[in-house]
């Protein structure tokens, strides 16, 4: 695993709203990092425009950008009332998740926040996980961030290794419990889940950190988000593959069914 000390800082957000109260309580989530690493924030609003109403583009553009603007004005005045820089970004067109990326890229930013409405992440949700140049937090309707109990999902992959030291990072610099989880299917899988565990704890434990062990026997995804339950978790910490292609537009079943089912946010941490 890499070292502790390479946990990077969170310079600039960017935070990706439709105008919903999902995007509400992802601004509010980007408030806390922001305010903790002093942060500046991007917030972008793409205006979809419907495949079927292409050619109308022309009438239907002033009321996009409307409601666009409208969007960006929610989410700004929760960040500015924090007294956190804020720049809005609005755009209209197809392919929001494309406009999402750019920006990112564009303004070298280290966290992408999206918020997420029930079960409900969406395709375009989905494509910037997939393709996000940096870490992306999602944010469920009525979560609230904290940094008292983190969990950290391993299954000992470089991928799960990377978001560990993040993990670890961020329980030391909070005070945090670390709960670190790995799930074997089957049961000539539990020594190498044990294992997985037992190298993590090794590491938080070197940097002074509590950590709480758990190894679970059965489907991965259903056994972290039940873990998290109980333990009244603040955040789930997980890797994403890395993939090219259009298999960059998914972010592993595993980690894609977590954010599908978990009450609390979740970062997902890529291979740089």
């Amino acid at each position: 695993m890499k070292e502790i000390s390479s946990l990077t800082k969170i310079d600039k957000i960017l935070i990706a709203t439709d105008g919903s109260k999902a995007a509400k309580f992802a601004a509010y989530a980007a408030v806390e990092f922001a305010k903790l690493w002093k942060s500046k924030v991007y917030v972008v609003c793409v205006a979809e425009v419907p495949i079927f109403a292409a050619e109308f583009v022309a009438i239907i553009i002033d009321t996009l950008e409307k409601r666009a603007v409208q969007a960006l004005e929610e989410i700004k005045a929760i960040v500015t009332k924090a007294s956190i820089r804020c720049e809005t970004i609005s755009y209209v067109g197809f392919e929001p998740y494309k406009y999402i990326i750019d920006e990112a890229i564009k303004n070298n930013v280290d966290l992408i926040v999206l918020g997420k409405k029930g079960f409900m992440l969406g395709t375009v949700g989905k494509k910037v996980i997939g393709n996000a140049p940096c870490k992306t937090l999602v944010v469920p309707v009525d979560a609230t961030l904290n940094f008292k109990r983190i969990l950290i999902a391993t299954d000992g992959s470089i991928y799960s290794q990377i978001a560990a030291v993040e993990a670890i990072g961020m329980a030391k610099r909070f005070g945090s419990v670390l709960i670190v989880i790995s799930v074997a299917k089957r049961d000539e899988n539990v020594p190498y889940a044990e294992h997985a565990v037992r190298t993590v704890k090794e590491v938080a434990k070197g940097e002074g950190v509590k950590v709480q062990t758990v190894v679970a026997r059965g489907e991965p995804f259903e056994m972290i988000v039940d873990t998290a339950n109980k333990n009244a978790t603040g955040l789930i910490v997980m890797g994403k593959y890395g993939r090219t292609g259009i298999e960059k537009f998914f972010m592993g079943s595993v980690t894609e069914r977590v954010i599908a089912l978990a009450s609390c946010p979740i970062l997902v941490v890529r291979k740089r």
